[in-house]
């Protein structure tokens, strides 16, 4: 048996993902000490809401491939484990940050979100029909762009 899936609940979970990457980034901002480090939690924060507003867009837009019942039921429980674990888990990378934590131990918590929002958004792209990977693809390659930032930021940091 075939199903047409809307797709709003895969959206209302990357746009939720976005809101708490966007909340990280603005509680680093007022927690670093250096311009370095609020410059680049500033972007990263911007980032999120760009990111939301896309997938705010996509709502009517994005079909997601024909699938049977127990796939999607498969599918949507891998998804929900992920975000379940890796974004609402009490250890979750995007938990509040301490409040004595430094720069560099920010910037590794914000990668480790970076890297669990990546797989997220790969877990999403094989639920969207082809025409819609494109999109995809590119909020993914913007993320990985953001891990490289923040890990050469992290090289900086550490040498420092």
């Amino acid at each position: 048996m075939s199903i047409q899936l809307t797709g709003a609940d895969v959206i209302d979970l990357a746009v939720q993902t976005e809101l708490r990457g966007e909340r990280f980034y603005r509680e680093a901002i007022r927690k670093a000490d250096s311009a370095e480090a609020k410059d680049l939690f500033t972007y990263l924060a911007d980032e999120e809401v760009r990111h939301k507003q896309v997938f705010e867009g996509l709502g009517g837009q994005i079909v997601l491939t024909q699938t049977d019942v127990t796939s999607w039921e498969e599918a949507m429980g891998y998804i929900q484990a992920i975000v379940d674990r890796e974004f609402f888990d009490k250890d979750a990378p995007i938990r509040a940050i301490p409040v004595a934590q430094n720069v560099p131990d920010m910037v590794r918590q914000a990668i480790d979100f970076e890297k669990q929002t990546l797989l997220f958004f790969y877990g999403l792209r094989d639920l969207v029909q082809p025409a819609n990977r494109p999109l995809i693809d590119q909020i993914m390659e913007e993320e990985k762009s953001h891990v490289r930032r923040l890990s050469a930021m992290l090289r900086t940091a550490d040498q420092g």
